[in-house]
């Protein structure tokens, strides 16, 4: 009996044991699936606030840049900085021009709006380049703020050539033919005058040929393009010398060694002289008479 009795709490005592033992797995299973739950929830909740914070910042950055409050923002920055920068006295005290000669000094200030007293940092360089290039004597222009106080101009300017007669119209152009001004001529009146249709891109050779003819070019007192080939030259004693459209200045040479010759140049009687020839020069005089010079001139072939 007394064995059997201690069977019996053996096997009470052992179930008990696997009783608790098996609560406690369940209480640490529940526990552990709470666990993870709670775990789950918390991040569920980390996404969500994250979530709407990224809402939030793409609403907030979007009303931001549509509203141009952007703009606004960096617009007061810029003007902190320069207000900042004149206080330390980043102010403009001088303002330099290089290679000016006729570009009016006044449009040229009004064009880089700019003054004494005036911030450096108001100064656009890039701006005032294309602002300075677009005034017609300006080839070129190199702009730069020299800081602490200085603005600095280099101005390439056209060079004027020739006056040009277009109808009733007077202008002023350059090597390139380009119209520089139509205004206050009168300084360039020693300058060659031209006339005729495309005139202007042409006369840059014919200067060159007279400028090796002294002599000539001190006589001339315009020239005209005929039928856009070839110049005929006007001297101010109302002579007219027709010239050839190819060989130009071979036939200048030509008939500037008759003159020095036969004077043909300064004779009144004499009103044109025709050197379209090669090897000829035909002078018509005021009584209608021709003579035909050949003697004396240059072969056109020994030049080659």
């Amino acid at each position: 009996m007394a064995a059997k009795k201690k069977k019996t709490k053996a096997s009470t005592a052992s179930k008990s044991k696997g009783t608790r033992r098996s609560t406690l797995k369940k209480k640490r299973t529940v526990k552990r699936s709470g666990g993870f739950i709670e775990v789950l929830a918390l991040w569920g909740r980390r996404a969500a606030v994250i979530c709407v914070a990224l809402m939030v910042m793409l609403w907030g950055g979007a009303w931001f840049f549509l509203s141009d409050a952007d703009t606004d923002s960096a617009n007061w920055v810029k003007d902190k900085t320069i207000a900042a920068a004149g206080q330390a006295g980043y102010r403009v005290e001088n303002i330099l021009v290089e290679g000016r000669q006729y570009s009016d000094a006044d449009a040229l200030l009004a064009l880089i709006n700019i003054e004494k007293g005036d911030s450096i940092f108001l100064f656009d360089p890039t701006d005032a380049k294309a602002q300075i290039e677009k005034i017609g004597w300006v080839k070129s222009a190199r702009v730069e703020r020299r800081l602490p106080d200085t603005i600095y101009i280099k101005l390439e300017e056209r060079r004027p050539l020739a006056l040009w007669k277009n109808g009733k119209t007077l202008s002023l152009i350059d090597s390139n033919g380009a119209v520089l001004t139509q205004e206050n001529l009168g300084r360039f009146k020693n300058l060659l005058m031209i006339r005729g249709k495309g005139a202007p891109k042409k006369a840059v050779a014919l200067l060159a040929l007279l400028d090796a003819e002294q002599a000539l070019k001190q006589l001339v007192d315009h020239a005209v393009l005929v039928e856009t080939r070839r110049w005929d030259i006007y001297l101010q004693d109302g002579k007219r010398i027709k010239l050839p459209e190819t060989d130009v200045g071979l036939a200048i040479r030509n008939m500037m060694l008759r003159h020095e010759q036969d004077n043909i140049l300064g004779k009144d009687s004499i009103t044109v002289i025709d050197a379209r020839y090669q090897g000829r020069l035909i002078v018509r005089t005021k009584l209608g008479k021709v003579q035909d010079y050949q003697a004396g001139l240059v072969d056109a072939s020994a030049s080659l």
